[in-house]
């Protein structure tokens, strides 16, 4: 009856437990909420393992975390009351907090709040693994007696095996409640939840109706004690529990099938007993008994064989031992029974031959020991032996080197060295004084042989006997500047012919011929090797006698490139134009001084001509082009365009090369160039890659072939996202976007197939604040309502669809991206020339003319001057 009470005791503690989680979640929503939970407990640590995957919409997942809010805000939250951890799995495992991480419900609110999806695949065998290992570990704040209850809320069927280690889950204590919603697997749930499953186990239809999961168990676990109004026909016993009640039996009966009704148990025929040998049966109860030889012990269960040894008459030497019915002799370890079966002999443990030592073999009790013979000792094996080193005993006194003999030692020397007579000193062998060292200077004795050495001012030759003079020249620093002379044990300097020896004894002055006053030269004397020559003053050539000098005339040489006449003076020449002609900057060329009546210029619109130029201009509401020649039509035709391209996995790899070549079909209608269009390009899926910036490339060709090199890269749809790093980054000068002020249109144009799984909303509005113009093109399964919200006003005329990926070409046709509104109404902006900024922007190209040819007239009156001045220096 005790163990009974107490087994029920327990069931009614878990169930409790239990009732405190189930009573809080139906409390959530579906009824008004109290000021106190409607289940109170004791202290129980919940951990909900939620899915946090690609198929959980952004709206779900803001419905599961208010489930999840709303239950902490029924709960009893507290380091010693109940405590709360969140684990978020997809394809992998995040551990949002951990039990012992927040003591408050604020805490773990902000918490579930900051939770990121992670979006990509469905591991719910790995969440499960990871609370059992990690989430419900004392590391983590799980504790010993408490109820471990999990809470596993899914969308799908598990991409891993689940029943295994559920199984293992609830083997190590842990109460599983598997909710699944809309497409969840009910095999999978049952696999995953503790029985009974009608209890533990929850299917709903959207996650809107996940907290109605608890409403049917409230009652069961909250109610009222049934028995107090009746016992409901239970013969022994009524028992109640949440919401319900049941008949119990009293001790030694067992419950019939009526449920109501007991019988007596026969304890001894079902086995449950706890007799070591025989079990005698009685009603309700039982006794036990021993078989013969052996003796009931005080418990009233177990048995004892009698001991025949304890009657003192087994003469036996060393120790009895009793056996059923009687006894025999055990001698103690390390002793054998002699043949009388009483008395022992001690074992020689050295007869059995496999004592392996070396010398010795000596038995002792149980075991045996080596020893060695004279004048060795035993190894650490305690088996072989080695000699004695009387050498390591530190008294030889050899200066070399002693070696050990058997019972002794004597010293020896190094090799090139003698032992002494005191048989302990060594002396260093002098193979100088055997007389055959050949040495022609000086023989030195040195270990183990002798070498040869020189006089001072000598060193020995390759023969290492014979010796030379050094020649100290070839040492390289004797810093003579033409020759250098060895003598012994020094140098001398000597200069080379023509030149003379100066007082630092080391460098060298030509001899100057000039100076001695004998040269008859004209304007110059130069010096030379053994001489001199005559040379002219700069502007002048010498003369056949070498001696007198004429001056030059430059224009001569036929090479002036004077388009007109050339004039010679000093050191050069001038040119002059005819009349009606200009002379030009470079002081060479004339140029009529309208050039547009006598060039080719090529202007589209009018040519006009500047002092020694001319430019192209064009009318009002038309720009000049890159050639300087054409007129284009709009000056907004030139963006900073930036496209956001799908590399979700839902694209695939060949439709993902058709995006591509999509991209290259509306690049190819651009007029890229540094000064024009700029194009950058961003690819995205669960992460945003910049594939290359606005700044980055400045052709056609080098963006088309950056474009199909980008690699694809699968994974989730994070439009959101990648609108966040296009305002954020994509549009900075750092990245190749033009100032602000330079009113350089920016285009953003964002390429989809499917739903985002992040919000978008945000990130598009602030897009189009931040002055980008938004194009959207969605193909397949795109979101035409985020397509829309994406797109820039008129919507129609930047939003585009297909069903399929192969018509994303014909889209490309016909997107616009010329922001230019004339353009794209087919009209040209025609300025009134009277209006305020017209005649504003007229009188600042006037004056900008006006102080360039302003310039251009001063440099040619000073290029006038220094003509001027030549000539009058020539007469």
């Amino acid at each position: 009856m005790a163990r009974l009470g107490l087994c029920r005791r327990n069931m009614t503690r878990v169930l409790v437990y239990v009732g405190v989680l189930i009573a809080i979640i139906a409390a959530t929503e579906a009824r008004p909420k109290s000021a106190e939970p409607k289940c109170k407990s004791g202290p129980v640590d919940l951990v909900f393992i939620i899915d946090g995957s690609r198929s959980v919409r952004p709206h779900e997942f803001e419905t599961m975390r208010k489930f999840m809010i709303d239950i902490i805000h029924e709960m009893d939250i507290g380091l010693e009351a109940t405590r709360v951890g969140v684990v978020q799995y997809s394809s992998q495992v995040q551990n949002v907090f951990s039990l012992k991480a927040f003591s408050k419900p604020a805490q773990m609110v902000k918490a579930i709040n900051e939770i990121i999806p992670l979006a990509q695949g469905t591991m719910t065998g790995l969440a499960i693994r990871y609370a059992m290992n990690v989430a419900f570990s004392a590391e983590e704040g799980a504790r010993p007696n408490v109820p471990h209850v999990a809470v596993i809320v899914t969308d799908g069927r598990p991409q891993d095996r689940v029943a295994e280690v559920a199984a293992a889950a609830r083997e190590s204590g842990i109460e599983i409640y598997a909710i699944g919603v809309a497409r969840a697997d009910m095999t999978s749930l049952r696999a995953m939840a503790s029985p009974p499953f009608e209890d533990h186990v929850f299917l709903v239809e959207s996650f809107d109706l996940i907290h109605q999961f608890g409403l049917q168990f409230q009652d069961k676990l909250c109610g009222m004690d049934l028995c107090l109004e009746s016992d409901h026909g239970c013969e022994h016993i009524c028992e109640s529990s949440p919401g319900s009640y049941h008949c119990l039996c009293l001790p030694g009966y067992t419950l019939n099938e009526d449920g109501k009704t007991c019988t007596p148990i026969d304890l001894c025929a079902e086995g449950k007993h706890d007799c070591q040998q025989i079990c005698i049966a009685s009603p309700g109860s039982f006794t036990c008994d021993c078989n013969t030889g052996y003796t009931l012990n005080d418990d009233k269960r177990t048995c004892t064989m009698i001991d025949y040894c304890s009657f003192g008459n087994d003469s036996c030497e060393h120790q009895c031992a009793s056996v059923l019915n009687g006894f025999n002799c055990r001698c103690q370890e390390g002793y054998s029974l002699n043949d009388d079966l009483k008395t022992c002999t001690m074992i020689d443990y050295c007869s059995f031959g496999n004592d392996s030592c070396e010398h010795e073999c000596v038995s002792v009790l149980q075991s045996f020991y080596c020893q060695c013979r004279e004048g060795y000792t035993l190894n650490e094996d305690e088996t072989t032996c080695t000699m004695i080193d009387y050498c390591s005993f530190g008294n030889d006194s050899c200066e070399h080197e002693c070696v050990s003999v058997l019972n002794g030692f004597h010293c020896h020397c190094n090799d090139g060295y003698s032992l002494n007579d005191d048989m302990k000193t060594c002396a260093m062998i002098d193979y100088c004084s055997f007389g055959n060292d050949s040495c022609e200077h000086e023989c030195v004795s040195v270990l183990k042989g002798f070498h040869c050495r020189c006089n001072d001012g000598y060193s020995l030759n390759d023969d290492k006997k014979t010796c030379t003079m050094i020649d100290y020249c070839s040492f390289g620093n004797d810093s003579c500047e033409h020759e250098c002379v060895s003598v012994l044990k020094g140098f001398h300097c000597i200069c080379n012919d023509g030149y003379s020896l100066n007082d630092d004894k080391k460098t060298c002055t030509m001899i100057d011929y000039c100076s001695f006053g004998n040269d008859s030269c004209e304007h110059e004397c130069v010096s030379v090797l053994k001489g001199f020559h005559c040379i002219c003053n700069d502007g002048y050539s010498l003369n056949d006698d070498k001696k007198t000098c004429t001056m030059i005339d430059y224009c001569s040489f036929g090479n002036h490139s004077c388009d007109h006449h050339c004039g010679g003076v000093l050191n050069g020449f001038y040119c002059r134009c005819n009349e009606g002609y200009t002379l030009q900057e470079n002081g060479k060329t004339c140029l009529s001084d309208n050039l547009c009546n006598t060039v080719e210029h090529g202007c589209e619109h009018q040519c006009v001509s500047t002092p020694g130029s001319y430019h192209c201009i064009c009318p009002e509401g038309h720009e000049l082009q890159d050639d300087g020649k054409t007129c284009g039509s709009c000056r907004s035709s030139n963006i900073d365009l930036v496209l956001l391209i799908d590399g979700s996995k839902s694209v695939r790899p060949q439709n993902f090369e058709l995006v591509k070549q999509f991209v290259n079909q509306v690049v190819d209608q651009l007029d890229v160039s540094p000064k024009g269009t700029r194009v950058g390009l961003v690819q995205y899926s669960s992460r945003v890659r910049t594939e290359f910036t606005l700044g980055m490339y400045q052709t056609k060709e080098e963006i088309k072939k950056a474009v199909m090199n980008v690699e694809y890269m699968e994974k989730g749809t994070m439009t959101g996202l990648a609108l966040k790093h296009m305002v954020e980054n994509s549009f900075t000068e750092a990245e190749g976007a033009r100032p602000a002020g330079k009113n350089i249109p920016r285009v953003g144009l964002v390429f989809t197939d499917g739903r985002s799984q992040d919000d978008i909303q945000e990130w598009a509005k602030k897009a189009k604040e931040a002055g980008i113009t938004m194009y959207a093109v969605g193909v397949g399964k795109a979101v035409e309502d985020e397509l829309r919200e994406i797109a820039s006003e008129p919507v129609e005329k930047h939003f585009f669809y297909s069903a399929d990926f192969t018509a994303i070409s014909q889209i490309a046709e016909n997107l616009k991206l010329n922001v230019c509104a004339a353009e794209s109404q087919g009209e040209i902006e025609v300025k009134n020339p009277c209006a305020c900024e017209s005649l504003v922007e007229f009188q600042q190209v006037t004056m900008s003319t006006l102080d360039q040819l302003t310039q251009k007239l001063s440099a040619m009156t000073k290029r006038l001057e220094v003509l001027e001045n030549q000539l009058l220096t020539r007469k």
